[in-house]
């Protein structure tokens, strides 16, 4: 098993297949029979008819291997005849031959392989990329077998693709096992016959939680497309902080309750009721980086979401507040800062508290809540009004001390915590700033009372051998 991603998902794959634990553990008679249960496979869906499901299978390989033998336009039809040549791609390599090291492993080899065999080789605009003198890339019969078991181990759809790696080999192996079942299902039934389901971000999210108490572990998604225009790659991942922060996430009630909600809030339905965004998938998204970058996106959507307080309870607010606390705690150590927020908070609200309409100035707070720059306009205004009227506000400059109104983080984070803070300190002096909330949120609430140990990160997706 090479860092390979997609080698590395197909010698998962290739383990998981032949109920083995590790890749190391694989034999000659192991690699033999997956190999067979590949080249059955390819026939089957290469040779089907577009109105049946074993034909999705052959959409898959065509988002991955696009001008192979199974995919090309002009393949073989016939099974007994198309058969023979899928096998000989997988054959042990001839004794002839000049030996190289195989691209992947290094182990000595003599079969060439093109980039129309490999995922993610090339466009078919790239030519002359191999060395001087090769008429392809060197690769061992045990990768190669591992190369054409990646769509077993990978999250895939009709013209996509998505592996996980980590620095846990026991979050690789639940994920690709969880794949392995789902590409089951797909082989038998197509895709119509799959539930509606989480997707790889969820489910690897789950992957972590079960692992995160051996140590800080991470996890990264590579999603690509192959196909015979133009091959594209995504990559996602998380920080070292997110296994801990699902660990103390799950341990906590209020949390594990606003987890379930926002997975409710982010979940998107069609008029007939079919799932167009699994809630699960979304809310594990915010926990991905893209590119290396941190962007925080659980805060910033909580954020967007409870904004919206005619549509939110109190009893959610109260659960964001928590779960946004949290995050901020746990991924960028800001325990003493959340503190201080308080009195900024207390401050705000003591503006807000207009026995006229409280309602009217909130809104004006909510509206400037995100901008830096507004904030700080509309705090210096709640200031002086406080001063005219006798009171005189707390001390708050230590917490505009740590960039609450600058750009980026930590500005952006502190303010967003700073909204569940006073709507906290809005509903602890009963000031009613909001309508009626959606009675959907207030169904789930109760729903959730009955049932505090449901698992939150749970995908909710059908089991099968």
């Amino acid at each position: 098993m090479s860092e390979h991603p997609l080698q590395r998902c197909g010698a998962w794959a290739v383990a998981v297949l032949c109920d083995r634990e590790r890749p190391e553990q694989v034999s000659g008679s192991d690699l033999d029979a997956v190999a067979e249960r590949v080249v059955s496979d390819v026939v089957v869906a290469a040779t089907a008819r577009p109105d049946t499901a074993a034909y999705d299978w052959w959409k898959v390989l065509f988002a991955l291997y696009p001008n192979s033998r199974a995919t090309h336009a002009k393949r073989e039809r016939d099974p007994a005849r198309l058969r023979p040549e899928i096998g000989a791609m997988f054959a042990p390599d001839p004794a002839e031959g000049a030996l190289l090291p195989c691209t992947f492993c290094g182990e000595p080899c003599s079969v060439l392989w093109s980039k129309s065999m490999l995922p993610m080789f090339d466009s078919v605009r790239a030519v002359n990329t191999l060395p001087p003198g090769l008429a392809g890339w060197p690769v061992c019969r045990s990768c190669r077998v591992a190369l054409w078991a990646l769509p077993y181990g990978a999250w895939v759809t009709a013209g996509s693709a998505t592996v996980v790696t980590s620095d846990s080999q026991m979050v690789e192996r639940r994920v690709v096992a969880r794949n392995v079942r789902r590409a089951g299902r797909i082989l038998q039934s197509g895709f119509e016959g799959l539930p509606a389901g989480a997707g790889p971000e969820a489910v690897t999210l789950q992957a972590l939680r079960a692992h995160s108490t051996e140590r800080a572990v991470t996890a990264t998604l590579w999603t690509f497309k192959n196909d015979n225009q133009e091959p594209w790659l995504r990559i996602t991942a998380t920080r070292s902080g997110v296994a801990r922060f699902l660990a103390l996430m799950l341990s906590d009630s209020d949390c594990r309750q606003g987890w379930w909600k926002l997975r409710k809030h982010l979940e998107w339905r069609d008029k007939s009721g079919r799932v167009i965004q699994d809630g699960a998938t979304a809310a594990a998204r915010t926990l991905f980086d893209p590119d290396g970058r941190q962007v925080d996106r659980l805060p910033a959507e909580l954020l967007r979401l409870a904004k919206d307080t005619d549509r939110v309870t109190e009893s959610t607010l109260f659960e964001w507040r928590a779960l946004c606390r949290l995050y901020l705690e746990v991924m960028h150590e800001m325990k003493t800062d959340i503190g201080e927020l308080k009195k900024l908070a207390g401050l705000l609200v003591d503006w807000i508290d207009d026995k006229q309409n409280p309602r009217s100035k909130f809104n004006e707070y909510r509206q400037v809540a995100g901008s830096g720059y507004e904030l700080h306009k509309l705090l210096m205004r709640a200031m002086s009004r406080l001063y005219l009227d006798g009171r005189k506000p707390l001390d708050i400059t230590g917490i505009t001390n740590r960039g609450l109104f600058e750009p980026g983080s930590p500005g952006w984070l502190l303010r967003a915590q700073l909204f569940f803070e006073v709507m906290a300190e809005l509903a602890k002096r009963d000031i009613s700033i909001a309508g009626k909330a959606d009675d959907t949120d207030v169904d789930e609430q109760a729903e959730m009372r009955f049932d505090l140990s449901a698992d939150p990160l749970s995908t909710d997706e059908e089991e099968y051998a």
